[in-house]
């Protein structure tokens, strides 16, 4: 079993790991809603595979079969084994040594040799992390905003909009309306008045009214629409300059996605 488990996960292209504090909160983020499994461990060994058995790793780099112990389960679908182990690959200075606490973001990668012992693979290149305080307070952050939604929110198209002139010069209202992949209206509420900077507001259902709120930063609505929006008004907007001015300025008001990491997705799960 253990040679069966070695052999499947090495036969993925594995890139350096950076530490958590190289990773932007998007990919963060990323490796926390891909991943179905993810543990605080600490270290108990972490065996060099040498050229015979990982024939491919490049000059400079090592991969190790990292063996670790549970310290808490961040997220799982229920109960998982005392001891784990995955295969890491990277530069020798950011190698885990025994002792390391670490935040892992992990796929099963099938039953363990012994009922105490599971075998996962990391979720992407940088799935692991050093743990400190800090870090895993932002991904139970992550994941207390996962539990809200049914899935991950994703922005799936840009519908249509309308702007309404106010009754003072300056003053505008602009609604624009999104939709989530599996089927969520967003609605995006530009209001102008005069002297003020625009307020951009977001409205989750179908009702826009006061409870519409700012978008928070580092949440995973933020994320959807600073991800995956476009960078200039689409189609149904721009045809309406006073409606794509406001579209751009609320590509402005969200800021750049970040990402410091390739994206880890869902996907990573059936892998």
């Amino acid at each position: 079993m253990r040679r069966t488990f070695l052999a499947l996960v090495l036969a993925a292209m594995l890139a350096p790991g950076p530490a958590a504090a190289s990773l932007a909160w998007i990919d963060l983020a990323d490796i926390t809603v891909a991943s179905p499994v993810i543990l605080r461990a600490k270290v108990d060994r972490a065996r060099r595979l040498g050229p015979r058995v990982a024939p491919d790793v490049a000059p400079g780099r090592q991969r190790l079969l990292v063996a670790a112990r549970l310290v808490s389960a961040l997220r799982t679908p229920g109960l998982v084994p005392a001891r784990a182990e995955w295969l890491w690959e990277g530069e020798p200075s950011a190698a885990p040594r025994k002792g390391t606490e670490l935040i892992a973001f992990l796929v099963p990668a099938g039953p363990g040799p012994r009922p105490e012992l599971a075998q996962y693979r990391l979720v992407a290149a940088h799935g692991q992390v050093p743990w400190d305080p800090g870090t895993e307070a932002r991904v139970r952050a992550i994941l207390r905003d996962l539990a809200g939604w049914t899935t991950a929110p994703e922005v799936e198209a840009v519908r249509s909009g309308f702007h309404v002139p106010g009754t003072l010069e300056g003053e505008s209202e602009s609604q624009i309306f999104l939709a989530l992949k599996g089927g969520t209206p967003i609605t995006l509420v530009v209001l102008r008045r005069p002297g003020a900077l625009p307020e951009i507001r977001v409205a989750t259902g179908d009702l826009i009214d006061e409870s519409a709120a700012p978008v928070e930063p580092e949440t995973l609505l933020w994320r959807a629409l600073a991800c995956g929006l476009p960078r200039e008004a689409p189609e149904p907007l721009a045809a309406d300059p006073a409606l794509a001015r406001d579209y751009v300025a609320v590509r402005a008001a969200l800021g750049p996605c970040t990402r410091r990491s390739p994206a880890a997705t869902d996907a990573a799960r059936s892998r």
